[in-house]
């Protein structure tokens, strides 16, 4: 058993139709990174994903999750489908002694999404980044794994991105 506390969140890897995904520079990690955070009581992981993604970004996002076969189709009054996670994380988070918070561990729904409208305005939070923009793959693959991006973020967004 793990002596780290544990806590759900959800990330969402929003992809264009020019096939460029969106990330936020953050502030306590500096690296690039996709919006993500903790969920909320009573909410489910892609409604965390499409809440985070409108709060960081300012997008409107449909969250894309793999086709599964309805198991409730005849019997609906005894549940629903959640969307299919393209990963699930255990990721190690670091202590933060400026936001009061011991080294813990998140567990992370990963999902892939893309903005409703392709017209809407980016809005960064500032309190969550310092820079937000678009990245091509090959962007991507330029990023150092030691100084600007995660080596897990920067294998997914490659996996994910043509």
């Amino acid at each position: 058993m793990s002596s780290f506390k544990r806590h759900f969140t959800a990330t969402a890897f929003i992809v264009d139709s020019h096939n460029r995904t969106l990330l936020l520079w953050h502030k306590r990690l500096q690296r690039w990174m996709p919006p993500g955070g903790h969920v909320d009581e009573n909410e489910a992981p892609e409604e965390t994903a499409r809440r985070e993604c409108k709060e960081e970004t300012g997008l409107d996002v449909e969250i894309i999750g793999e086709h599964q076969e309805d198991m409730f189709t005849d019997n609906p009054e005894e549940g629903g489908m959640l969307k299919k996670p393209i990963a699930l994380l255990l990721e190690n988070i670091p202590a933060s002694p400026e936001r009061g918070e011991p080294a813990h561990q998140h567990m992370d729904f990963v999902y892939l999404a893309r903005p409703v409208d392709e017209s809407q305005e980016l809005t960064l939070a500032k309190e969550e980044g310092d820079e937000m923009r678009w990245f091509s793959s090959a962007e991507i693959e330029h990023l150092n794994e030691r100084t600007e991006i995660f080596s897990n973020v920067k294998s997914y967004i490659l996996s994910i991105l043509p």
